[in-house]
């Protein structure tokens, strides 16, 4: 069973009102952590989102284009769940300890701490995972 984090979120619509939101997320499955977005309703009496099974009733395309904007205008709409895997993937590939959940990347040991060093390439993907994983 799939645990979903909320990392960032934008909404369309008033408080009050049913709301559309845009949503990146943190899904903790049973077989381990991916990242993506989603669409989700709220609903207007507490705010609580409305569970539909997966799916997300998007009026039109402009509201969707609206929200996805919104999102990269404050400064996350450019996040890539897959990019984040290949990089975790890589890090692990350059003997580094990688936990998606918390965003951390570091050496397993001391000794490894020690003669380890990372392209700037692993340093960015260490950056990528420390800055989109929360």
């Amino acid at each position: 069973m799939a645990r979903v984090d909320v990392l960032r979120e934008v909404r369309s619509g008033d408080v009050g009102d049913w709301q559309l939101c845009f949503q990146w997320c943190r899904y903790r499955l049973d077989d381990g952590t991916q990242y993506g977005y989603r669409f989700v309703w709220r609903r207007p009496e507490d705010g609580s989102i409305q569970g539909a099974r997966g799916q997300a009733r998007i009026p039109n395309y402009a509201t969707a284009n609206e929200l996805m904007d919104a999102a990269a205008k404050a400064g996350w709409g450019n996040r890539d769940g897959e990019a984040i895997e290949n990089a975790a993937e890589r890090l692990r590939g350059a003997g580094c300890v990688v936990e998606l959940n918390s965003g951390y990347v570091g050496w397993p040991d001391k000794a490894a701490a020690i003669k380890g060093q990372l392209s700037p390439e692993r340093t960015e993907d260490a950056r990528l995972i420390h800055e989109w994983t929360h």
